[in-house]
């Protein structure tokens, strides 16, 4: 079975996999996935080339602070980005669906799940959601991003309200760990008996 996880920035969607993982459960994460594309050469080739050189550090790398940086102050360049990357990261998940056992669970971290109408590769759709003041305070605590680019990342995102409209199962994340474990050990049975 096929269990696609989503949720905004700074949601807790990866403590929520991380407890996932606790119970042995294969996690496929699309942040890892798209990170090992755009680092390919031919990818940094194209996306300097939009982007501009001064992304690239001096080893010819990305730095991935300065390319988020622009890709979110600039909607079309965040679309060209999205055309280099979604293609190579959409074909690897659907080889692992096709290489999956319908009786194991098998996680597909997704952030933008929906955005990237990747949906229709999973059979169940858990999404974890937090209130949006706490999610902004989130990301400029964890990326040392300023207010003004965490506010454009997460409304760069599918509002919350629709994705839980979309989801099988919804994790609010507006409690502790101890509380946030106990969801996902009561979600990781329900996911076991069927």
């Amino acid at each position: 079975m096929i269990v696609g996880l989503t949720g905004g920035i700074a949601s807790g969607k990866s403590t929520v996999s991380n407890l996932f993982r606790k119970y042995g459960i294969e996690i496929v994460d699309a942040d890892k996935v798209a990170k090992e594309v755009s680092e390919k050469k031919e990818s940094i080739e194209k996306i300097s080339n939009i982007f501009g050189k001064d992304i690239l550090d001096s080893d010819g790398k990305i730095v991935r602070e300065k390319l988020r940086e622009k890709a979110f102050k600039n909607r079309e360049l965040l679309q060209e980005l999205n055309k280099i990357i979604h293609p190579q990261v959409m074909e690897y998940f659907k080889r692992k669906k096709e290489e999956n056992s319908k009786d194991e669970i098998l996680i597909f971290d997704i952030p933008l799940l929906y955005e990237a109408k990747m949906e229709y590769l999973c059979d169940k759709i858990i999404v974890v959601g937090v209130d949006v003041q706490k999610q902004i305070r989130r990301v400029v605590a964890r990326d040392g991003s300023s207010e003004e680019l965490a506010k454009k990342i997460i409304f760069n995102q599918m509002p919350l309200d629709e994705k839980i409209k979309k989801a099988d199962i919804v994790i609010m994340n507006d409690g502790t760990l101890d509380e946030l474990e106990a969801k996902v050990m009561k979600i990781y049975r329900e996911l076991k008996e069927r």
